[in-house]
């Protein structure tokens, strides 16, 4: 399958050089990318026997160009549940899916993590489209109550069992390294949670104290962030009862 993509003008902290918007073969696109009409006309431009329309999770610089596009070409959308309204999205997928773009399988997995809908789309030349789940450059970003540390995790190996040769993330670079990229990325984590465990043991109590000792040298801009993500990992842990919590302050369990 040709594979192409066009990056949207909206870069930032968090879609870094902007989104990219995956053009498969002839008549497809993932990830259509934020409502801004210059993009949506370059994606009409380069792919103008556009049809189907596959979308990996809702967040705003992903999913609301769909429905512009459909309005101006009649694509169908295929997305999983809480992206977009029903009567916008033609066929809602789940992980087990088999979809075929172009006479090319593709087989949708479910990834929740990042948010609790997400989805990757695998190609059977092991072209793995990953959202928000595996960036080109850096780690993404997991907001609790939606996005969930346990569940992410699970989706991290769940995507290595399926022995990808290429990641294409929404943002960032493509990546043809995918098995030691996904190895990267779940080694990153498990390795956080250790230095939270480590600094739990160390006398930290508070989010604050963990912060603090887990990143010792964080930009100031960066103390939110970085708290939230804390926050992801304590709350798997809590969840799996090594540690616990009372009024703010946290333990580990005995």
């Amino acid at each position: 399958m040709r594979i192409r993509s066009i990056t949207a003008p909206n870069p930032g902290a968090f879609t870094l050089d902007g989104t990219r918007t995956y053009l498969l073969g002839e008549t497809a696109v993932l990830d259509p990318g934020p409502a801004i009409d210059a993009h949506i006309d370059a994606i009409l431009a380069a792919q103008p026997r556009l049809d189907t329309i596959l979308i990996t999770h809702r967040h705003a610089d992903h999913a609301p160009a769909a429905v512009p596009l459909k309005e101006r070409c009649g694509a169908r959308i295929i997305a999983p549940a809480d992206v977009l309204d029903d009567r916008q999205v033609d066929l809602r997928v789940a992980g087990g899916e088999s979809l075929d773009i172009d006479g090319t399988a593709i087989e949708v997995i479910a990834t929740p993590g990042h948010t609790s809908e997400h989805v990757c789309y695998l190609t059977a030349d092991g072209d793995l489209f990953t959202g928000d789940t595996i960036l080109g450059t850096g780690t993404t970003a997991i907001f609790p109550p939606d996005g969930n540390m346990a569940d992410y995790i699970r989706s991290l190996r769940r995507l290595r069992a399926r022995s990808p040769k290429r990641i294409q993330p929404a943002h960032g670079p493509t990546r043809s390294d995918a098995i030691a990229l996904i190895d990267e990325y779940i080694a990153h984590r498990l390795e956080r949670e250790r230095q939270v465990l480590e600094a739990l043991a160390g006398g930290a109590r508070t989010l604050s104290e963990l912060r603090s000792r887990v990143y010792p040298d964080l930009d100031p801009q960066l103390i939110g962030a970085a708290e939230i993500q804390m926050t992801a990992h304590l709350t798997k842990l809590k969840d799996e009862n090594r540690v616990e919590e009372t009024d703010g302050r946290y333990r580990v369990r005995e």
